[in-house]
């Protein structure tokens, strides 16, 4: 039976360097990289991720690891900002800058004119990317905001995608642009509410109207789904009481 070949160190496996140097790292000693900020080095089988920002260095044992896990693990590593070069960190404060430049100019528009279609969208839109319970028709935004406002859109959501945008920032945007103020102030309409009474008479006769089958759970959820909707907004709309 032929021996076992021993693998080369990682120091020498050429896959490393590649992966290193994909991501800024350059060699600077057989067993050390630097992206002139942040450093990696080997001890033997030992990986050890030195910080630029002079906190705690990262390491770790990797004998026996594949490189496929030990490249995984590297990625997640080398994204956190305190192992990114100068370089990455000046286009990630640019891009942020930029990107809240053009949220405040979308919050001034808003402000002047929140009840235009325009305005109504980018409501929308602010509202969108700062929680989960805003639906964003991106087809009409698109169609409805001119092309200065569409670059402006396109810049926040590009930015917020990548994680540029900190919540703060939307948040402010939202107090200047008097979506705050404005929360409390908006109701359903007589003519709305009545479209929704309708909505949910209608389920509720089907549900009464169809024999048992497999549309029967569907209609039952939608059913309560329209109840519930039906009681949160009456509720919305009692006067609330001073304690």
């Amino acid at each position: 039976m032929a021996p076992e070949i021993a693998r080369p160190p990682l120091t020498e496996q050429p896959w490393l360097k590649e992966f290193l140097e994909a991501r800024g790292f350059e060699r600077t000693a057989p067993a050390s990289f630097t992206n002139g900020r942040a450093t990696v080095r080997l001890d033997g089988n030992v990986l050890i991720a030195v910080p630029g920002d002079s906190t705690t260095a990262w390491r770790t044992e990797l004998k026996d690891a594949q490189p496929e896990a030990i490249c995984n693990l590297l990625t997640h590593v080398l994204a956190a900002p305190s192992f990114l070069s100068q370089a990455e960190l000046d286009l990630r404060a640019s891009r942020q800058r930029t990107a809240e430049e053009a949220l405040q100019i979308l919050a001034t528009s808003i402000r002047d004119n929140p009840d235009s279609h325009g305005g109504q969208h980018l409501r929308r839109f602010v509202w969108s990317i700062f929680n989960g319970n805003h639906a964003l028709n991106l087809w009409r935004m698109k169609d409805v905001l001119d092309p200065q406002q569409n670059a402006w859109v396109t810049e926040v959501f590009t930015a917020w995608m990548q994680g540029f945008v900190p919540e703060a920032s939307i948040r402010r945007a939202l107090f200047e642009s008097g979506e705050m103020d404005r929360w409390d102030t908006v109701r359903l309409r007589a003519p709305e509410q009545k479209r929704l009474i309708e909505a949910f008479d209608a389920v509720t006769d089907l549900l009464n109207s169809t024999p048992p089958g497999e549309p029967i759970p569907h209609l039952t959820r939608a059913n309560g789904l329209l109840r519930q909707v039906v009681d949160l907004l009456r509720q919305a709309g009692k006067p609330s009481r001073q304690g």
